[in-house]
């Protein structure tokens, strides 16, 4: 009579970290699954950010109307929700050279609004702002907006900006001052000038001329630069985006 065989405890144990293994593999696809649809819920309707709006460069002197509709487009890896959008590509690819890459758009967190091409990759990614204004930051391209003119300020004019501003990097603490007039300065421009006893970095910058676009005040350089102010609660107006460069706040003395 044979002895029973004993258990072989090797198979007992390569069955019981399969069966861990495949339970942990579950776990991870569950939660990754309600990880996405969190994220997913969290983020805003496609019909609260479709409008009209203004892709424009940081100057505001290069335009490409671009009109964001709720319609869906279907979804890929790279872009798991993307909308349809309708621009004038010819009259843009002079204007904004990446629009010849737009194809579709999606909501991101925080109201932002992300650019995809035709492939689902990303474009460009919009933060939102104040103003009716989204800005994006395109690596080694620059500075770019999109404006909703129905959300800007529409009581807003000119006159009501002329007149001497406060110059600080830090709330509270001006370093000189600026005014802007309403002298014609052309194409849309007026003048504006440094007050004495500005620090050298701010006479460096020479901003000579100004003009409000879409609820922005851009203040424009000699050298053809532009720096663009979005209006603030306080009154006041901050340079965005704030965290390129030295941040810029102009204040009422």
């Amino acid at each position: 009579m044979r002895a029973p065989s004993r258990p072989d405890r090797g198979a007992w144990r390569r069955g019981a970290a399969l069966a861990f293994c495949a339970l942990t593999l579950g776990a991870l696809t569950v939660m990754r699954a309600d990880r996405a649809a969190a994220q997913e819920a969290a983020l805003p309707s496609a019909g609260a950010l479709a409008a009209d709006y203004r892709l424009t460069n940081a100057d505001g002197d290069r335009v490409c109307p671009i009109a964001l509709s709720d319609t869906p487009l279907g979804r890929t890896r790279a872009a798991p929700e993307r909308f349809a959008l309708t621009l004038d590509r010819a009259a843009c690819a002079s204007a904004i050279l990446f629009s010849v890459d737009i194809a579709s758009w999606a909501p991101g967190p925080g109201h932002a609004i992300r650019l995809h091409g035709p492939d689902g990759g990303l474009v460009a990614e919009f933060t939102e702002g104040v103003g009716g204004t989204w800005e994006a930051l395109r690596e080694g391209d620059g500075v770019y907006f999109l404006v909703n003119p129905r959300l800007a300020d529409p009581g807003l004019h000119a006159g009501d900006l002329v007149g001497a501003w406060d110059i600080a990097e830090t709330a509270g603490q001006p370093l000189c001052r600026l005014e802007l007039t309403d002298t014609d300065a052309g194409g849309g421009t007026f003048r504006a000038r440094l007050m004495p006893g500005c620090p050298a970095r701010f006479v460096a910058l020479a901003p000579d001329r100004w003009r409000l676009d879409s609820g922005s005040l851009v203040l424009l350089t000699a050298r053809g630069e532009g720096l663009r102010f979005a209006a603030q609660e306080d009154g006041g107006w901050e340079k965005v985006p704030p965290e390129e460069g030295t941040p810029l706040l102009l204040s009422r003395p």
